[in-house]
């Protein structure tokens, strides 16, 4: 064990400027197995390493790996029974297991292909025959990420979609569920949409959206932070890490922005240009002066579709007021009777 925490700790040690970042585990006891693999996987980062399938699970729980390199017989666990486990968990099913095995077992790797394994590599390890698999399993990922992104992407705007949207809306839920933190979703829309095409035609109308997209872009400026183009005229904002008055003075800005650009509208009820009206669905236990009275409720912890729900009747409310306004909903103080007919 004191083997592999060193070689661990070397490996850290190194630059890493010009690796590839692919998440890598390497489950064995045996510290000279895990040495020579640290060498010949040296171009990817991060690597980590355990000795036990206890060790293997904590940290994979901990973050998914993209790969593991799973020994067959571990000191606590039978590596075939680890695999069953990970393809048992909804967060580690997907991550692609490589068996390393000294036995030249025709049964045993069927075996393993039948549990889930995506390959054999025998022991010691074949330097070349190695470096190649895991490179091929990388490349994979970034086939995989490259189509994951062209599928979730608007391509009118070049945003995400909305079921983008509802995917990192939902893992948002999950991850403030356990930390408590605050967050908040926007429905930013544009006024009087209909009026525009009307009077500019349809390609004028796809050139407002890409510019406003454009310009509701630089507000996400967070990684986690996503914009996504959820029907025609009205984009959605995730904003993790964010409370109600922080969502309320982004929303601000926002229409103060859209405003800026001085896009000609000249038909708009609200304004001789093209204006937003932004609706706010924070989960945040702070009470909102700006609260709709009288709304409907939700449980603190909701689900991404009654979020979305929520700012929607934020949006649909700020229009009815006229738009070119933000309106905030503090889910967490909702009452409990009555949405379906509201939104109705």
């Amino acid at each position: 064990m004191h083997e592999l925490a060193a070689c661990a700790a070397r490996s850290g040690g190194l630059a890493v400027t010009d690796k590839r970042h692919f998440s890598i585990l390497l489950v064995d006891d045996d510290a000279t197995v895990v040495r020579a693999l640290a060498r010949i996987l040296d171009e990817f980062t991060p690597m980590r390493f355990a000795s036990s399938g206890t060790d293997a699970l904590r940290l994979s729980r901990e973050s998914a790996p993209d790969l593991v390199l799973l020994d067959v017989e571990l000191p606590d666990i039978n590596g075939f029974d680890l695999c069953r486990m990970f393809k048992s968990e909804v967060a580690l099913a997907d991550v692609p297991i490589m068996f390393m095995t000294s036995h030249d077992s025709l049964q045993m790797e069927t075996l393993g292909l039948q549990i889930g394994a995506v390959d054999f590599i025998s022991k010691p390890p074949h330097a070349p025959l190695v470096a190649a698999r895991v490179r091929t399993h990388h490349r994979m990922k970034e086939m995989s990420e490259t189509l994951t992104q062209a599928i979730s992407m608007d391509y009118l705007t070049g945003t995400a979609n909305r079921s983008r949207l509802l995917q990192a809306l939902n893992q948002e839920c999950l991850r403030a569920r356990r930390s408590g933190s605050p967050f908040a979703l926007l429905l930013m829309s544009i006024d009087a949409l209909d009026v525009y095409r009307r009077q500019y035609g349809e390609h004028a109308q796809d050139d407002c959206l890409r510019a406003v997209a454009d310009r509701l872009r630089t507000l996400a400026r967070r990684p986690a932070d996503l914009l996504a183009h959820c029907e025609l005229g009205t984009f959605g904002l995730l904003l993790p890490e964010t409370s109600a008055a922080g969502a309320l003075a982004l929303s601000q800005r926002a229409i103060r922005e859209i405003d800026a650009m001085n896009i000609a509208n000249e038909n708009s009820p609200s304004a001789p240009h093209v204006t937003l009206t932004v609706g706010i669905a924070s989960c945040d236990r702070i009470h909102v002066a700006a609260e709709i009275s009288n709304a409907p409720s939700l449980h603190t912890h909701a689900m991404p579709d009654d979020l979305m729900r929520a700012a929607k009747h934020a949006v649909d409310t700020a229009q009815g007021r006229g738009g070119h306004q933000a309106v905030i909903v503090n889910v967490s103080t909702w009452r409990s009777a009555g949405i379906d007919a509201v939104l109705q």
